[in-house]
């Protein structure tokens, strides 16, 4: 932990030199905030996403000025503002233009064996496509909770996460035991008063990597439980992205990754020229939600109601291979008359494939001190690749 505390300030140092833009993206047809938009400098690895209500902060050094900064989103066509247009704004407003499905290439006929055996393709393509060795990420972690409206819970950290094997999949045992966690910062909405104020509870953003984890849409194993449908094709940043619809018949833990579903159903994006998945959506409703994690049963919680969970994963590409962009989980339901709200967003800011950093077990629990010089002049956006 010494050795990460000292190495990330360091890493962090050049933050006050560099110049910002702040904003948010909106869908230009419904004016709704848009999450996980890619900004990225045209021709670097520098960038960022925006967050679960649209916000970014794009922060380069002033050499960058002229380059152009593109906003993309799948399925909505991208923008280029030079970088030196943005600067020094803080309440940008971009807004992207949706571009609809092309049904063309969709069949009727044997529609579900064409759909299921790119699936299959798209499995066996995931090693060639997303990081096949030990690796880290570093990001920044979000959990926020509501109660009736009002905030009750927030904390902020900075994640450590290393993968043994990479994105080789595996049973739940082996996956487990391959990826360990950590934290190197954190920051709380409120002081620290108990001992679940030190819980991290970012077991559920790991199993979110769904290429990385089985027991989803994309494990062929359940594809006997699953109804798929081709919505057609859509663009992104000029590529042809392939939407599959799918529904589970006989949703269990095995077959979604979550405890006591009643439904699991959502979209795959997949990046047409290399199979790879670029999105991931799922809608769960379910007789619970666990805050410990989506795959675990409740002990002596009190009754709950209208449970319902929404999880979107983004994948980026960078050099030859893609990893985790990023993941927002929103839970909600009600109990005792309480209508509680849950969100959780991840957005990776570093990749580090050679010599990566061990971490050992994953930590579940932090008493850290906050440093709030860190928070000052923390910006979210990834770095080149280390």
């Amino acid at each position: 932990m010494l050795l990460l505390v000292g190495l990330l300030p360091a890493a962090r140092a050049q933050e006050v030199e560099k110049i910002r833009a702040k904003g948010r993206v909106l869908d230009e047809q419904t004016n709704e905030p848009m999450a996980f938009v890619n900004i990225g400098l045209i021709g670097t690895t520098m960038g960022v996403a925006s967050n679960t209500d649209g916000y970014f902060e794009l922060a380069v050094l002033p050499g960058y000025a002229d380059r152009v900064a593109r906003f993309s989103a799948v399925g909505y066509a991208s923008r280029e503002i030079r970088f030196s247009e943005m600067q020094g704004m803080d309440a940008l407003v971009v807004r992207l233009k949706p571009v609809a499905y092309s049904l063309a290439d969709v069949q009727v006929v044997g529609a579900m064996d064409k759909t299921r055996r790119l699936l299959e393709q798209v499995a066996s393509n995931i090693p060639k496509n997303y990081i096949a060795r030990p690796y880290n990420y570093e990001g920044y972690f979000e959990r926020a909770v509501s109660v009736n409206g009002e905030e009750r819970e927030k904390k902020e950290a900075i994640v450590l996460l290393h993968d043994k094997r990479g994105y080789q999949r595996a049973d739940v045992g082996q996956s487990f035991s391959d990826l360990g966690y950590t934290v190197a910062q954190v920051r709380r909405g409120r002081p620290f008063a108990s001992a679940a104020d030190g819980m991290i509870y970012f077991d559920d953003v790991v199993a979110a990597d769904v290429v990385r984890h089985e027991h989803n849409a994309l494990d062929a194993r359940n594809y006997k439980d699953y109804r798929f449908r081709d919505l057609g094709k859509t663009l992104y940043d000029g590529d042809t992205v392939q939407v599959i619809a799918y529904e589970c018949l006989n949703p269990t833990l095995s077959t979604t990754g979550s405890h006591a579903p009643r439904a699991y159903s959502g979209e795959i994006y997949i990046q047409v020229k290399d199979l790879a998945v670029i999105k991931y959506v799922a809608r769960v409703a379910s007789d619970h939600v666990n805050v410990m994690g989506r795959n675990l049963a409740p002990v002596n919680e009190p009754k709950q109601e209208r449970c319902t969970t929404t999880l979107v994963t983004n994948y980026k590409k960078v050099s030859s291979y893609y990893f985790l962009g990023g993941a927002s989980i929103d839970y909600s339901y009600e109990t005792g008359g309480d209508r509680v709200k849950g969100a959780l967003q991840y957005h990776t800011t570093g990749v580090r494939v050679d010599n990566p950093l061990p971490v050992a077990g994953r930590l579940y629990y932090e008493q850290m001190d906050v440093d709030y010089s860190f928070w000052d002049r923390y910006t979210l956006s990834l770095e080149e690749d280390k």
